[in-house]
C-alpha cells in the first residue's frame, strides 16, 4: 500500500486562490492523500472546504505567522510524509506522485524533496517564464515527519521555508519537472526579493519561454490562470 501523504496549505484572505488550490488537490492522481487547510483570514474559507474529499479545515484567530500555521497543520496531519503546498501556485495532477516517488527512493531519513525548476506566470502578463535550474522551491517541500520534529518551522511571517532548510540542513533531492509546478506572481507574494536582482519579477522576465498556458495547467484550469494573465484580482 502506498504511504499517506499529508499536504499542508496555509492561507489568509485569498478565496479565489484557495478555490483553485482545492481543484489542484482534488485532481492529484496519487491515491492516498489528505489536505489540511489552516486559515487565519478575516473572511473564512471554510465554506469552500466543507465537503471536499480528504480536506480538513482549521480556523485560527489571526493574524498568525506563516510558520506557526504550518506547524499547526503538520501537528493535525496524519501522514508520515508531509507536503507543503502554497495557496497561490498551480500543482499539476502528477505532482504528488513525483514527490512521493522521489522521497521514497532516498536512502537517508533526513532527505527533503524540492523542485529545482518550474514555470512562472506574472499577473497581467500573457508570457510564461521559466525559472532555470538549481532552486529549492519553498512551495514544493516534501519531507518526513521526523525531519520536522527535529526542528519545526520558525514562527515567522516570511522566509519560513528558507529558515526550515537552514535549521535542518537536510539532504536535498531535487525534481526536475517544470511542467508539474507553476509559480504565480500576483503582487502580494511573501517571496519578495532575489539577491542582486531588481525584483523577483524582473529576474524571471529574463527567461521567457514559448509554452501555451493551457499546456501547463490543462483545459479545466486555463480560464482561471488566463484571468490572472489579464490582470484580474487575485482574490476574486
Amino acid at each position: 500500500m502506498k504511504p499517506l501523504i499529508s499536504c499542508v496549505l496555509v492561507t489568509r484572505d485569498r478565496p479565489g486562490f484557495v478555490r483553485q488550490a482545492l481543484r489542484c488537490f482534488a485532481a492529484q492522481r496519487y491515491p492516498r492523500k489528505e489536505l489540511v487547510v489552516v486559515d487565519d483570514g478575516e473572511a473564512a474559507v471554510g465554506g469552500l472546504c466543507n465537503g471536499a474529499a480528504g480536506v480538513t479545515y482549521v480556523r485560527v484567530k489571526g493574524p498568525v505567522p506563516t510558520g506557526t500555521k504550518l506547524n499547526l497543520g503538520v501537528e493535525i496531519a496524519r501522514g508520515d510524509i508531509l507536503q507543503k503546498l502554497d495557496d497561490d501556485d498551480y500543482y499539476a495532477p502528477g505532482f504528488l506522485s513525483r514527490a512521493v516517488a522521489r522521497l521514497t527512493r532516498a536512502r537517508t531519513p533526513d532527505t527533503l524533496v524540492a523542485w529545482c525548476c518550474f514555470m512562472v506566470l506574472i499577473a497581467g502578463e500573457r508570457r510564461v517564464y521559466y525559472s532555470g535550474h538549481g532552486w529549492k522551491t519553498g512551495g514544493t517541500l516534501c519531507f518526513r515527519r521526523a525531519l520536522w520534529q527535529r526542528t519545526p518551522f520558525r514562527d515567522l511571517y516570511r522566509s519560513s521555508d528558507s529558515w526550515f532548510l537552514r535549521d535542518n540542513a537536510p539532504t536535498i533531492a531535487r525534481v526536475c519537472d517544470p511542467m508539474q509546478y507553476l509559480v504565480v506572481r500576483h503582487g502580494a507574494n511573501t517571496w519578495t526579493e532575489i539577491a542582486g536582482q531588481e525584483s523577483v519579477e524582473a529576474y524571471f522576465r529574463q527567461h521567457p519561454r514559448r509554452c501555451a498556458l493551457a499546456r501547463i495547467v490543462g483545459r479545466a484550469n486555463v480560464a482561471f490562470y488566463r484571468s490572472l494573465a489579464a490582470g484580474a484580482p487575485h482574490a476574486a
